[in-house]
């Protein structure tokens, strides 16, 4: 379809030196039937400027816009069926981590649209998705133990856009609320497709992993699972950039900058966040540092400490209006709301010393249920990482009546140490935080001889308990009342033994070195003349 410049914008001389399109406007699929884009070429303009109503290449529901590599466009977009009548303006929003583009707005069906366009952009292009009628109307609820009726991915259609690798984990210790922006007038049965939409657009445009938000919630308090994972684990998503890491984010489909989120919405919004937060044992209300982990969204640079509310909005960590004014203002409200949720998780804790040498280190903790109900007997592992490798059992127990446990075990080196409980018929998996374990090597160390002439070997040799590949070996000379390094070298390890020479060249005091997992140990030798 042929647009010319003055077609598309229809805004005269001065609009179009601020939007240079294409004698032709590109319509293409891209890798989904259900996704596709048009071109609208160039834009350079500090004003708003507002193109004539374009054909999209169609029928879509969510609309974003992508552009050329380091530029920055704020945009509204309306939409209609041909001939119907437009929608609100919707501002399309930033994303919530770096993109050369926008997250989507749910417009509803439509296959015209219209954009106010201002800022400094190449290749400016819609992207656009078919969402609706392709998730179930109607999809079912799933309740986890303690926590809110959930509507997991197969119901509403994530087989259709598979992440593209495994999920990571990290910790929660707040949550942070988002809108997704979009227009509100939707029906309950259409939310599902919605967020399918919105997940098409973030694997399939963005190219991101899964479905960046954790949680979606519709307006009519249906709750929806986001990122795979696991909705009781601590799933690292990509909604609010420096802080992924620790926090989990909720998304309310639609846009509340003027309008207020419903009440059915805010009730089913406080029981996901209220359980969420408890169930990884952090409180529902007050406040938490975290520590930022920057980047271009972040209004934090990396490594500042940051207090947060336990329940945020996005704007509070990241340069964007999200989740809305009037959502924002809410925000208090829902604190109290959520607080009635809260309540005692099952957990699992584990304390551990440094391990010195060989001798066997003490892993203890402790195992409780949400019920009340004792854990005796329970089973539980210990298992242990070090960094690259795949979590292994050390070692197993049981808890005690009261739900204390303890265990020893001799770790080959420092790492991560875990405590799991696998579950049984009524409970799920509890896994508790990793902590680091530190091993202290045991180390001696002896030469055959204190003295001996200058350009004599000093045979070195010692003992590393437990065994490493290495040890490094450091000759050090006196000069002038300081250690001077004269010589430096890595020993292979053999069976927990090691051995080598070393030669001082000219006369003088010195000093050998044996460096293992910051251990030393040193003796000092004579060089004769």
């Amino acid at each position: 379809m042929d647009l010319s410049r003055r077609q598309v914008l229809g805004l005269g001389a001065v609009a179009l030196g601020a939007l240079r399109l294409p004698t032709t406007a590109n319509a293409k699929a891209a890798s989904s039937p259900r996704l596709f884009e048009l071109g609208l070429g160039n834009l350079n303009s500090s004003s708003w400027q507002l193109t004539k109503p374009l054909k999209a290449p169609g029928r879509f529901d969510l609309v974003g816009l992508r552009w050329a590599k380091g530029a920055h466009v704020h945009a509204q977009v309306r939409a209609r069926v041909e001939g119907g009548r437009w929608t609100r303006w919707t501002a399309l929003p930033h994303p919530h981590v770096p993109l050369d583009g926008t997250d989507p707005a749910f417009t509803g069906t439509a296959d015209e649209l219209q954009f106010r366009l201002r800022g400094e952009a190449k290749q400016l292009s819609a992207r656009f998705v078919r969402a609706l009628g392709d998730a179930p109307a109607r999809p079912k609820a799933r309740a986890s133990q303690a926590g809110p009726l959930v509507i997991p991915r197969d119901s509403w259609g994530a087989a259709q856009v598979p992440p593209r690798g495994a999920p990571s984990y990290g910790v929660v210790q707040a949550a942070f609320v988002h809108h997704t922006a979009g227009n509100i007038a939707y029906a309950p049965e259409e939310s599902p497709s919605i967020v399918l939409g919105i997940a098409r657009y973030h694997v399939e445009s963005n190219g991101w992993n899964d479905i960046g938000y954790n949680f979606l919630v519709d307006r009519y308090g249906a709750v929806f699972e986001g990122r795979a994972g696991g909705i009781e684990a601590a799933v690292i998503g990509a909604q609010a950039q420096g802080f992924n890491d620790d926090t989990t984010g909720i998304a309310c489909l639609g846009t509340f900058t003027a309008v207020a989120l419903d009440e059915p919405a805010i009730e089913a919004l406080a029981k996901v966040i209220g359980w969420k937060l408890s169930l990884h044992g952090v409180p529902v209300q007050g406040q938490v540092t975290l520590i930022s982990g920057g980047g271009a969204t972040n209004r934090y640079p990396a490594g500042t400490p940051v207090v947060f509310e336990r329940i945020s909005g996005h704007r509070d960590s990241n340069e964007t209006s999200c989740p809305g004014d009037q959502l924002y203002a809410q925000l208090p409200h829902l604190r109290t709301r959520a607080a009635r949720y809260a309540f005692s998780a099952s957990g699992l804790t584990l304390k551990a010393a440094s391990q010195k040498g060989a001798a066997p280190a003490t892993v203890s903790g402790q195992l409780r249920f949400a019920d009340g109900s004792s854990p005796a007997g329970a089973p539980l592992g210990v298992e242990y990482t070090t960094a690259g490798s795949a979590w292994t059992q050390i070692s197993t127990t049981t808890a005690g009546p009261d739900g204390t446990w303890a265990v020893s075990v001799t770790l080959p080196a420092s790492g991560q140490v875990r405590a799991v409980f696998a579950g049984d018929a009524s409970r799920g998996r509890l896994e508790s935080t990793p902590i680091t374990v530190k091993v202290v090597p045991s180390l001696t160390l002896t030469t055959d001889k204190r003295r001996a002439k200058h350009n004599i070997a000093f045979a070195v040799s010692g003992v590393l308990t437990p065994s490493q590949p290495r040890v490094e070996c450091v000759l050090e000379k006196q000069v002038k009342g300081r250690w001077t390094r004269v010589q430096r070298k890595r020993i292979n390890v053999r069976g927990g033994r090691f051995a080598t020479k070393v030669k001082p060249k000219t006369p003088g005091l010195y000093r050998v070195s044996i460096v293992a997992d910051g251990v030393v140990r040193r003796r000092t030798l004579r060089a004769l003349r």
